[in-house]
């Protein structure tokens, strides 16, 4: 086989895996773009900060869409050769749908190396990076928002006033805030001075006060305290949007170091880590997902010959629904303790991976696939309605 066929068809597929890369993603940070504009509107965020929020947590996105790009490039990269009858000339001048598949193997074990690096390496130096942005937006803001003579209000259950901030900014004069953060009751704190103190490793913000006095008010009890002090820190709770955003972050997009070591906490409590035993092996089954969506898309992208582009696009929403709802599938029976969580996250790419493989051996001997023929037909016949129908309106 030359080496222009090989060219040709990596070319073909890469098109359309970055065009789908990029929507893909798009669609999925659409939720956190919304959250991201919300700082930008209401809290002030740089743009420039709110581009690196979105860098920093692109890889948490990318272990999804890279495989789902995968399977789409094969199924409209093969439709199209299918229906543009390259692939049976191809066959006429010698070359066999095997020889065909080598360039896509070779593209989705390249996605697969690429995720995997992401799984592993990209997703907790993403959260590393957004966490320290979001510490860094924090900071910046908690110095822009005390202002001499003010009341500021931007801080969780404080209302904060001083009296004079020095040009420097690193001292502040005559302090006076009032706290009801505990809803039993209120503090009202009085300093002669105060400043900021920033913790990059537990990334907190400490208003630490010197030389000052605590009156404490508890309505219900209707008791008065008055307590004196030489330093009282406290810690500044801002943006709720920022705390919001960064901790679902956290909950949901954990590196496989952090879920394994939540699943040893877990087990010395003595409860139940069968949900994150599967999490953890999903991570290493999904990667594989590239090779075995490459396995499918092929086969199907051949046997699709008329409905060209259109049939593609359904391929690819059908094979998705099967490979979620074998995941959730398999995600039943591990909770039920049926089979055992590494098991349940093989499942999907071994039942895929065993159609696709039948599937390719099939189309390889030109055998056709009977009930892609009744897809085929059904998605004709759709659309010769929809042309009628857009015909008379």
């Amino acid at each position: 086989m030359k080496k222009t066929v090989p060219l040709y068809i990596f070319k073909e597929v890469l098109h359309i895996f970055l065009v789908g890369l990029m929507v893909f993603t798009i669609v999925l940070l659409m939720d956190k773009i919304l959250r991201l504009i919300e700082l930008i509107v209401n809290r002030g965020a740089s743009t420039t900060q709110i581009l690196m929020l979105l860098f920093f947590i692109s890889p948490s996105f990318l272990i999804f869409t890279i495989p789902v790009s995968v399977l789409l490039g094969t199924l409209l990269t093969f439709g199209r050769l299918s229906g543009d009858n390259e692939i049976t000339a191809f066959k006429a001048s010698g070359i066999s749908v095997y020889q065909l598949f080598l360039p896509i193997f070779i593209f989705s074990f390249g996605a697969y190396l690429l995720t995997t690096f992401l799984v592993f390496y990209g997703l907790p130096w993403g959260n590393r990076g957004f966490k320290a942005t979001l510490f860094l937006m924090a900071r910046s803001k908690a110095s822009i928002e005390i202002k001499e003579r003010v009341f500021n209000d931007s801080f969780e259950g404080l209302v904060v006033y001083v009296d004079k901030v020095p040009v420097d900014g690193e001292k502040m004069e005559g302090v006076l805030i009032y706290d009801e953060r505990e809803r039993e009751r209120s503090n009202t704190i009085f300093a002669k001075e105060g400043f900021l103190i920033n913790n990059p490793n537990s990334q907190e913000i400490t208003l630490r006060l010197l030389k000052g006095d605590i009156h404490r008010l508890d309505p219900k009890n209707h008791v008065y305290q008055k307590v004196q002090f030489e330093t009282y820190d406290l810690k500044l709770e801002l943006s709720k949007v920022l705390t919001a955003i960064g901790k679902k972050l956290s909950d949901k997009e954990m590196s496989i170091d952090e879920v394994k070591d939540k699943i040893r906490t877990l087990e010395q409590k003595g409860e139940d880590t069968t949900a994150l035993k599967m999490e953890v092996h999903n991570r290493y089954a999904f990667p594989f997902a590239c090779i075995v969506f490459a396995f499918i898309g092929v086969p199907l992208g051949i046997q699709s010959r008329r409905s060209g582009r259109s049939s593609g696009f359904i391929f690819s929403i059908v094979i998705l629904m099967l490979y979620y709802m074998s995941l959730t599938a398999a995600e039943t029976l591990v909770a039920r303790r049926v089979i055992p969580p590494a098991l349940g996250a093989w499942m999907p790419n071994l039942l895929i991976g065993a159609l696709g493989t039948y599937l390719l051996v099939k189309a390889a001997n030109d055998s056709p696939f009977k009930p892609l023929l009744w897809l085929n037909e059904g998605i004709d016949f759709l659309q010769r309605r929809w042309k009628r129908v857009s015909e008379n309106v």
